[in-house]
């Protein structure tokens, strides 16, 4: 059987996709869809397989020629794009397959568009169903396993061999699924039933060989929720990936997500340095203890931020990415004057800042409809107008501060997160106490590349007077206080780039959203975002004021 596996194209103008990083770098897109690799692996080997990633390359009339089945992999941000490569399949009588995490909690745009089999769950329990249906001659089915966990340490390799590893900025692999925490704005515990579930060593060493087979070299990034949801287990985990490391002369630097608590532990800190970890995506969310509380982020609590971070940088050699959140139920009307300065004194260069998402399916957005809270525009599908990043979408729910304030936070915050002053200063503050471990020739291609990369930034640094003092300044510290810094504060001023361009969007949408609240006043601008639930008598809010 001949099947077209298609990833989306990705609204191009978001703070997610990096696409000024991906240029200037030299490549296509940011990571392969590992989840559609992961998809391909389950399907007989003996199948022709063709993978088209429309981030790197659009879908033409001559991909879906001699095709017998086509599948769709769609997030939120994927779904319109997801929707019409339905039509496009099914008007030329094509049967298509969906999944991903959009089609397991909001099945119906996709039904409507004309799916024939409908994959609401893990890949590896709806694929083999699929599978025998299409031995059956079965032409449409649902497959409702999004209430089942898959036993991952069974699942293969992905088919990295489909994709052209050059085409991407990095790539993605995937140790566990799932945490063990309770953070009430997370979908992942709402998908993953709140279990935290890993593979075993064996099979990423044998991921690990793949990659390294095929000729990757360069950042392998563990796409996973929280790879320390078992600091006990993962430390024998990262024993393994640090031997086989060394033994192949450290061709990957690593990155991950993981829980700032982490620096409770210094040994688990050490063993991350070990293997190579180099980034870290942390949400921290808020340096206010109740705001915590309230969203069930208790594990962020009862040390020093700022402290936990510095463990991390000199201990673990690692730099940390963190998101911090405004809007939470509980904070404190100084919240943003604590948030920056949790930002400074944290050396934190790259911040995503926003009102706290209601994600669909999350109990933040289960318990703010129930109170007569949530918008409008966050309920159902009217979500894909505001769900292009956390920032730019500014409120969608009655907060418990006055919407004006909370706004007014934002853009303050935001603002000093990315003034190039202070930009330039955290990146070369972190850079130069980095306890990393260099690799300095990883192979040949890769170093090239770093090289143009390191100098098209230094040229695009140097033109902008906004940018030029601020970043000669910090590399100068960087060279004379810790040379094997370089690489992270090259990488964070290259994030830079993209940020900034994003910027004026981001303050265009906030400054239409204050404008409107201060037209109509608070009270008939909650009026119109809460539509129907405008009546309902507000549970929670009186406690806030």
């Amino acid at each position: 059987m001949r099947v077209l596996l298609v990833w989306p194209h990705f609204e191009s103008f978001s703070f997610w996709n990096f696409e000024k990083v991906c240029e200037i770098v030299g490549v296509k897109y940011m990571t392969p869809p590992l989840g559609l690799l992961t998809v391909a692996a389950l399907l007989p080997r003996n199948w022709d397989l063709r993978v088209v990633d429309e981030n790197v390359r659009m879908l033409s009339d001559d991909d879906f020629k001699g095709v017998d089945l086509v599948i769709v992999s769609s997030k939120i941000v994927h779904r319109l794009r997801a929707v019409e490569v339905i039509k496009m399949a099914r008007s030329r009588g094509l049967p298509v397959a969906v999944g991903g995490p959009d089609p397991t909690l909001t099945p119906q745009p996709y039904v409507d568009a004309g799916v024939n089999y409908l994959c609401r769950g893990e890949g590896e329990l709806t694929v083999p169903r699929l599978l025998e249906d299409l031995a059956k001659g079965v032409q449409q089915a649902t497959y409702n396993a999004h209430a089942e966990l898959a036993d991952i340490t069974k699942t293969p390799p992905p088919r990295f061999d489909l994709i052209d590893h050059r085409d991407y900025l990095y790539v993605g692999i995937q140790y566990s699924r799932g945490c063990p925490y309770h953070c009430e704005f997370c979908n992942v515990i709402d998908i993953f039933h709140n279990k935290f579930r890993t593979k075993t060593l064996e099979q990423i060493l044998a991921e690990f060989d793949l990659v390294y087979s095929l000729g990757y070299r360069g950042q392998l990034d563990f796409f996973d929720d929280n790879i320390a949801g078992d600091m006990k287990a993962v430390k024998p985990f990262l024993r393994g990936i640090a031997a086989w490391m060394k033994d192949h002369h450290y061709p990957f630097t690593l990155s991950t997500s993981v829980t700032l608590n982490i620096a409770k532990d210094p040994e688990l800190l050490d063993l991350m340095r070990e293997a190579r970890f180099r980034f870290l995506l942390v949400g921290i969310e808020s340096p206010d203890p109740n705001a915590l509380a309230a969203a069930q982020k208790p594990q962020n609590t009862g040390f020093s931020i700022p402290e936990a971070c510095d463990a991390i940088y000199r201990r673990a050699g690692c730099t940390i990415h963190s998101g911090f959140l405004l809007g939470l139920d509980g904070e404190a009307g100084d919240i943003a004057d604590q948030m920056c300065e949790t930002i400074d004194a944290c050396s934190i260069p790259w911040v995503m800042g926003g009102v706290v998402f209601p994600l669909p399916g999350t109990q933040l957005a289960l318990r703010l409809e129930r109170e007569g809270r949530l918008f409008e525009m966050a309920k159902g599908d009217r979500i894909l107008e505001i769900a292009r990043d956390q920032i730019s979408a500014g409120i969608q729910f009655r907060t418990q501060r006055p919407p004006a304030d909370v706004l007014r936070d934002l853009v303050r915050l935001t603002r000093h997160a990315f003034d190039p002053e202070k930009y330039m200063a955290r990146c070369g503050e972190v850079a130069s106490k980095l306890g990393t471990i260099p690799v300095l020739f990883p192979g040949l291609r890769l170093f090239l590349r770093n090289l143009r990369t390191l100098f098209r930034l230094m040229v695009r640094m140097t033109r902008s007077k906004r940018t030029r003092g601020p970043f000669w300044k910090a590399f100068w510290k960087v060279v004379t206080k810790n040379s094997a810094g370089m690489e992270a504060f090259a990488t964070l001023s290259v994030l830079y780039l993209h940020f900034d361009a994003m910027l004026p969007f981001v303050y265009e949408q906030l400054a239409a959203q204050q404008a409107e609240l201060e037209r109509l006043g608070e009270e008939a601008w909650l009026e119109k975002k809460l539509g129907a639930d405008a009546r309902k008598p507000i549970l929670a809010i009186a406690a806030g004021r």
